[in-house]
């Protein structure tokens, strides 16, 4: 019934800012259903000089953007309250979320993560969960107060206390684990990267998967989470605490790992890390699908006006071609044609302004395509990545 409303407010607005608007010359094609048949497109045409709006301003009285696309991240927003702020390690804290009303909330999977608004205005930051993804009553996530924050971590850290309501997005998962794998389980995390990966740990162990769990952090002070993690996964939890003279050699990890067959590594830590693993894999000759990693921060080349290209990017879906100047993102483009890239992050971290890409060489520049799916260049971070030496660019959009 409410189609059928909508159909009618749109046909009839439609006709009134349209009224000389005629069918075009063409070959019906109908679709044979058993409750309605009608045609498979309907091709009209008009002259826009005609526009009764051109002459009647007051013709137009519809001021509204009508945009193209699924509702905008922010605009789905669930508010829960804090039920209880536990230290689980130094700077770091432990927050568990729940609905005011009681209600079960979504069900996750391991290395999803949630977006919660922090403070005033559009600051949103994301938040790997780590509690059970069994326990629908709560939802957990640990936070590291950053010394560089830039508004996020130090927020929660100092106003957020048991009873505060977040309004929070998600989950999402942009850094799922393949349950169907048949070989090792390898997951490598250090400092607050421990999260995402503890969850993955605990999935495997419920599943009786084969797994090695490899914790990296600078002092005991600083290990979140360390001896419930001892406790639950026993000798396949190894410790690296560099003060206590043990760093995880990822050199001799990957070496062992070459003779084993369907070795899947999952990791999440600083950058330094993350890069020096990926070293190794790559050295060690691990297939290159072997490593699934999580970024904490985007470390890739930023817009600078004086070094980009403009582009064209051609919609196939929408029939428009449009060109991304130099000193604007492909997201900001796209939005100003009203065509809508749902967003959070703009960094290129939280994976939400992906667009499928048709043809075209994109200049990666996000956190999250592993080198093969960069390769295989059918998406792109739209907030942060361009054209390849200006060469245009066709979207599924």
């Amino acid at each position: 019934n409410i189609g059928r409303m909508e159909m009618q407010i749109i046909i009839g607005e439609l006709s009134r800012r349209l009224p000389h608007m005629k069918l075009a010359e063409q070959t019906y094609e109908y679709v044979h259903n058993l409750a309605f048949r009608g045609p498979r497109a309907l091709i009209v045409e008009w002259d826009p000089a005609q526009n009764p709006e051109r002459r009647d301003p007051t013709v137009r009285t519809w001021n509204q953007d009508v945009r193209l696309g699924a509702p905008l991240a922010k605009n789905v927003i669930r508010n829960l309250e804090v039920e209880s702020v536990r230290e689980v390690a130094r700077d770091t804290v432990l927050l568990r979320l729940r609905s005011p009303h009681g209600s079960a909330l979504p069900q996750w999977t391991p290395g999803a993560h949630i977006d919660i608004e922090c403070g005033q205005g559009d600051l949103a930051r994301q938040y790997s969960l780590c509690g059970d993804p069994v326990d629908r009553a709560a939802w957990e996530v640990a936070v590291l107060k950053d010394p560089a924050s830039r508004g996020g971590s130090a927020w929660i850290h100092s106003s957020v206390k048991p009873g505060t309501v977040l309004r929070v997005r998600g989950p999402r998962n942009h850094f799922r684990m393949d349950e169907s794998h048949a070989g090792r389980y390898v997951f490598v995390a250090g400092g607050i990267g421990i999260t995402p990966v503890m969850t993955m740990a605990r999935r495997a162990r419920e599943l009786g998967l084969d797994y090695e769990f490899h914790y990296s952090c600078r002092n005991r002070d600083w290990m979140a989470f360390g001896d419930e993690l001892q406790a639950l996964h026993g000798e396949r939890l190894t410790l690296h605490i560099s003060e206590e003279g043990r760093r995880n050699d990822f050199n001799a990890l990957a070496a062992r790992l070459t003779g084993e067959a369907g070795v899947q590594i999952y990791a999440c830590g600083p950058t330094r890390m993350l890069e020096a693993l990926q070293v190794a894999v790559t050295q060690a000759g691990l297939p290159e699908d072997a490593l699934h990693v999580e970024h904490f921060s985007n470390d890739r080349p930023k817009l600078d006006p004086a070094k980009e290209q403009c582009f064209e990017v051609e919609l196939r879906n929408s029939g428009l071609t449009l060109t991304v100047r130099n000193d604007t993102s492909l997201l900001d483009t796209l939005r100003a044609k009203n065509i809508d890239v749902q967003s959070d992050c703009e960094e290129g971290l939280c994976g939400i302004c992906e667009v499928p890409v048709v043809a075209g060489e994109v200049d990666h520049r996000d956190s999250i395509l592993s080198p093969a799916e960069r390769r295989q260049n059918a998406r792109m971070m739209a907030c942060c990545s361009r054209s390849r030496g200006g060469g245009k660019l066709v979207l599924d959009l």
